[in-house]
């Protein structure tokens, strides 16, 4: 699973780590034409660069009929070049991305959405040190942005700097307190590090906020490892809507004791590539965490090897994948 971080906001968790901001359509068009750079195919190309949704490969092919025009300077091709990048990561090409938020850098320095989406992109490619200079620079030009306080928070817990990374998410949440992803992201970074108790209050509050079946797997988590009561009950409780069928409904399963380890192995099977990776990923992580509540130590790091080669890099599981491997080689 993915922690979704909006633009210019943080929401509760989806299906993708950080997004990339995507300006409004109409005032990137109204720019471009005020500057008066262009008129007839080019002024069409860019402005349909800009509002075209959906289909990443038609709006790339705009975009770039735009910048070969020859017709765009300054910030009006900073824009361009932006919004070809927001096309790249669209696709998953992240290099692309970069290269384009690269260009639209040297044309505006201060390009303070750039910096923010190319912070995404080279977390998309598994690179934090990038990712949280990039989000480093975004702060600076803006310092209440809660997007870019929680991105450089999930980077900084990649990197297992939880104390920094709660930091920004206290910071995220004093700007929206209601917040549901910056709360989540602080719970686990507090589940991380050790800290089971306020890792419960915090995920507890996220369910809350906006209920679902991986906050309700990771509340689990924290309440058994932090030996609260009634953890199999409350999770029971929580998640009988999610069991119907469907991912993750397998791993619900095997942590009330209904199902066995190979049974959601089995589940995380699809015949899409792409689908079963991703679940794959999920199911070595969450009966690794299965195998360590048991104190199958050797058993739990087989399969964190597993999804730490498997996993996507902005899948929160490769996040905890990360952090457990740290605890292990520590002892």
């Amino acid at each position: 699973m993915r922690p979704f971080v909006p633009s210019g906001t943080i929401s509760g968790p989806d299906r993708m780590k950080i997004t990339a901001r995507i300006l409004p359509a109409v005032s990137a068009v109204m720019l471009l034409l005020a500057a008066g750079a262009a008129q007839g195919q080019a002024a069409t190309d860019a402005e349909r660069c800009a509002s075209v949704t959906g289909n990443p490969d038609l709006a790339i092919q705009h975009c770039a009929r735009a910048i070969e025009s020859g017709r765009f300077s300054g910030e009006p091709l900073a824009k361009l070049h932006f919004s070809r990048g927001v096309e790249w990561a669209a696709k998953g090409d992240f290099d692309q991305a970069i290269a384009d938020y690269d260009a639209a850098l040297r044309l505006a320095p201060k390009f303070a959405d750039a910096l923010y989406n190319r912070a995404t992109a080279w977390a998309n490619k598994g690179d934090p040190d990038r990712a949280i200079a990039d989000f480093d620079a975004a702060l600076r030009l803006n310092p209440k942005d809660p997007a870019a306080l929680g991105g450089r928070a999930v980077e900084l817990t990649v990197k297992g700097d939880y104390t920094r990374a709660i930091a920004d998410y206290d910071a995220a949440l004093r700007l929206d307190p209601k917040a549901a992803t910056a709360v989540f992201g602080r719970g686990r970074a507090r589940f991380y590090n050790g800290d089971y108790g306020r890792a419960v209050s915090d995920l507890e509050q996220a369910l809350k906020l906006e209920p679902n079946s991986y906050t309700s797997l990771w509340l689990y988590l924290a309440r058994k490892r932090g030996n609260v009561a009634n953890a199999d009950e409350v999770l029971d409780s929580d998640t009988r809507a999610y069991r119907g069928g469907g991912w993750p409904a397998a791993v619900i399963v095997l942590y009330l004791g209904r199902t066995d380890a190979a049974s959601v192995t089995a589940a995380s099977t699809d015949s899409d590539a792409k689908t079963q990776r991703e679940q794959r990923c999920e199911a070595n992580f969450y009966v690794a965490q299965w195998h360590l509540l048991r104190g199958e130590q050797k058993r739990a790091l087989s399969l964190l090897k597993e999804a730490q080669g498997g996993c996507p890099k902005e899948f929160l599981e490769y996040e905890g994948t990360l952090a457990e491997l740290r605890r292990l080689q520590a002892r």
